[in-house]
């Protein structure tokens, strides 16, 4: 069922608000919801306040065959100016919450923020979430793209995870059972990932808070974090070689279409000036695309998800 009609989100609406405590907003533009502050209106947002509602929500969909987008910090996603034809699902208002287990592990809820999440470990003297400093992301998101940096990613650290899946059935997938690659976690079709559980390792909390300083510093110096960006738009093509770095031999920093740009910070970012539509930054993609083909003879490949109608 695509929610096109007025009667169809009508009925998907009443169904949902017989299931959902919070609000659901029609029409609701996604560049509300994401960090690259671009994208269409949702046929219907929703934001469920608990797993129950979640699996109600699922069900409902399974059920009208609905397609449905998750969203969490709205990081690393590009959705198109014409919108979503569906309803998403946001984790941005509920989900939240993080707590140590045993004595080294940390359960997170989806809605989770890397920051809050960071914090958990903090306090709890855990270190292996210091790559995380000042990196804009939920939990869910995370996981299901394997977030990482400086040499280290959740898959490394993951116990086990929580799926829902579209009948409303919730199902533990140990870290034995989950099969992770570069920036990338499979995970069952039409699943959620409800909550995760990672293992950390003990360490003073000075040396914890000191990575997390080294890091953080590392980011301000080479990246744009005061800006509208999807964070890094490309993956890396290959091991030693990096996409930002050959954007930038290619002379590309600063290129321009519209209201997006290629940041002057870090080649492999592109900016929302204020006045970026999605064909703005998607057109720039496939330019900068071309430009390192013709000149290196790689083929860079989005980082970013794109979704959504032109």
């Amino acid at each position: 069922m695509i929610l096109v009609a007025m009667m169809q989100k009508k009925e998907m609406e009443r169904r949902l608000g017989d299931i959902v405590e919070g609000r659901i907003r029609a029409g609701e533009p996604i560049a509300r919801h994401t960090t690259l502050k671009v994208g269409g209106p949702a046929d219907l947002m929703v934001f469920p306040k608990n797993e129950a509602e979640l699996r109600g929500v699922l069900r409902v969909l399974t059920a009208a065959d609905a397609p449905w987008l998750a969203l969490g910090a709205g990081a690393d996603l590009i959705v198109r100016d014409g919108g979503f034809r569906g309803v998403c699902i946001s984790f941005s208002r509920h989900f939240r919450g993080s707590r140590l287990v045993g004595e080294y592990q940390i359960d997170a809820n989806a809605g989770e923020s890397f920051a809050s999440l960071l914090r958990t470990a903090r306090e709890a003297t855990l270190s292996g979430f210091e790559f995380l400093a000042t990196v804009p992301g939920t939990v869910g998101g995370g996981v299901a793209t394997n977030v990482g940096a400086f040499g280290t990613s959740f898959a490394d650290r993951l116990v086990e995870i929580e799926v829902i899946e579209g009948e409303g059935r919730s199902r533990i997938i140990p870290r034995s059972r989950i099969s992770a690659a570069y920036r990338r976690i499979e995970l069952p079709e039409r699943s959620l990932v409800a909550r995760a559980r990672f293992a950390l390792t003990p360490a003073p909390r000075e040396e914890v808070e000191k990575r997390i300083r080294e890091y953080s510093e590392k980011r301000k110096m080479s990246q744009p974090l005061w800006e509208s960006t999807a964070g890094c738009i490309f993956k890396n093509p290959s091991e030693g070689e990096y996409a930002g770095r050959l954007i930038d031999r290619a002379g590309l920093k600063g290129l321009r279409v519209g209201g997006a740009s290629v940041s002057e910070r870090h080649a492999n970012f592109i900016v929302n000036d204020g006045g970026a539509t999605a064909e703005d930054v998607l057109h720039l993609i496939e330019e900068v695309r071309a430009r390192v083909r013709e000149q290196f003879g790689f083929q860079l490949e989005p980082e970013v998800r794109i979704v959504g109608e032109a």
